[in-house]
């Protein structure tokens, strides 16, 4: 299990943007730009969830793979993501899973130990990894193999939208400090302030890096070094008393009120109006901003100093099927998306802050303001003291998915915040004793 936070190193890299040039060319490794193929015929599959928008930027990207790789051809197939890993699994099931794809830390360890995924540290030719800082890799090792490179690296924001607090008077605290009890008014004052037609937040209460989050908070961790749950019942109870606390008076939106089968930023419940905040993956600043007509602020959440909890953690991984036909071809198609600045003309930071040091500070320089934001956003935390991010393990999937319900359950006050913290220790437990049987 990895036990290091990610390096200031590759973080920083995009901050020095205005430092001496690097003088980057297109990679010459196996089936890499620059470096012509001798795989004529091949076609390669990569899986993705995203949206319109994004799919036809990662095609830009694939496109200009295969003009310099002409026989090398990249077939994407993109879903949204609520679809996406039951259709992953029935890939796999089928014996026909995707040469790439994307994967999240807490499926990382699921697929690995299933013998899924290949260890890409055996493709040396195709794969160059020595310019990643090795804290960057870690959290994606598992008993010494590697499973994945981060796309990049990004933390969660909360975003508000200025324009409704602007039309009702309101102005946000000093979100570098606030409290829960200052987010709690606030969010509250915003609802009594639109006569209930906005409504303060409707952040995602049971998403797990917001969960992880309160438990650095609380001196906690949602998981161990050593791949055990770090997390408390007690601690979880209080954390949706807080939010049973907050929708009770008024700050989050009323039990189901939230329509969570959105799939754009414009239908979304912040896309509408209905509430005035929302978590989002800090990386995907822009893409709401822009949504929103550039009416969005991107914050930090509420925490008692000194220990905010936030975690600087890879924003999705390359991921490479054990099975795939093409396994050189599909390490140096990892290789061009990790170390190749022209995968990067199209996507920029989209997919969080690259990795490669190099690329990073590349990428800086030609950021539009709102990718400006979300990196000054992550440096701003990378100044300061952070939890180490470590793998999440096997059966931490099922556990994101129990929280889920969990949550629900409390919204509808079918159990109590102590009742479903307890049950949320006793069936976590359960999940990783049977994924590591």
């Amino acid at each position: 299990m990895s036990a290091r936070p990610l390096s200031r190193r590759t973080t920083l890299a995009t901050g020095v943007a205005t430092a001496s040039a690097v003088a980057l060319t297109g990679c010459s490794r196996f089936g890499a730009s620059g470096g012509g193929t001798d795989a004529d015929g091949v076609e390669l599959t990569v899986m993705a969830w995203a949206d319109s928008k994004q799919a036809a930027v990662y095609e830009k990207a694939f496109a200009a793979y295969h003009e310099a790789n002409p026989g090398v051809t990249v077939k994407l197939e993109w879903m949204d993501v609520g679809s996406y890993q039951d259709k992953l699994n029935t890939r796999f099931a089928a014996g026909n899973p995707p040469d790439v794809m994307f994967l999240v830390g807490r499926w990382l360890g699921e697929y690995a130990s299933r013998g899924a995924l290949a260890d890409l540290a055996t493709f040396p030719d195709a794969l160059d990894l020595t310019a990643l800082d090795d804290s960057v890799l870690a959290s994606s090792r598992l008993d010494g193999k590697l499973y994945g490179v981060p796309t990049g690296t990004t933390c969660q924001g909360l975003v508000y939208n200025t324009k409704v607090l602007q039309d009702v008077g309101l102005t946000l605290p000093d979100t570098s400090t606030w409290t829960w009890q200052q987010f709690h008014d606030f969010n509250v004052a915003i609802t009594e302030a639109t006569g209930r037609a906005t409504y303060g937040t409707g952040y995602n209460i049971p998403w797990a890096p917001t969960v992880s989050l309160w438990a650095g908070q609380h001196g906690e961790s949602l998981y161990t070094e050593d791949g055990t749950l770090g997390m408390s019942a007690q601690t979880l109870a209080d954390y949706f008393q807080m939010t049973v606390d907050l929708r009770d008076a008024g700050g989050y939106a009323p039990a189901g009120s939230l329509d969570d089968q959105a799939t754009t930023v414009e239908d979304s419940a912040l896309g509408k109006g209905f509430v005035a905040s929302q978590t989002i993956p800090a990386n995907l600043f822009g893409d709401y901003n822009t949504a929103l007509d550039g009416n969005l602020t991107l914050v930090r959440f509420p925490g008692e100093v000194p220990t905010h909890g936030y975690q600087i953690t890879p924003t999705l991984l390359w991921s490479q099927a054990s099975g795939s036909k093409h396994p050189q071809e599909a390490a140096a198609l990892i290789d061009y998306l990790t170390n190749d600045p022209t995968s990067f003309e199209s996507r920029a930071a989209l997919l969080g802050v690259p990795v490669n040091p190099d690329i990073a500070t590349e990428v800086a320089a030609t950021l539009p303001a709102d990718g400006k934001t979300f990196v000054d956003f992550l440096l701003g935390l990378q100044d300061e003291e952070l939890p180490p991010y470590y793998l999440e393990p096997a059966g931490a999937g099922e556990i994101s998915d129990n929280l889920v319900s969990l949550a629900t359950e409390v919204e509808f006050g079918r159990m109590t915040p102590q009742q479903a913290g307890e049950r949320f220790v006793t069936e976590a437990q359960a999940s990783l004793a049977r994924a590591s049987s």
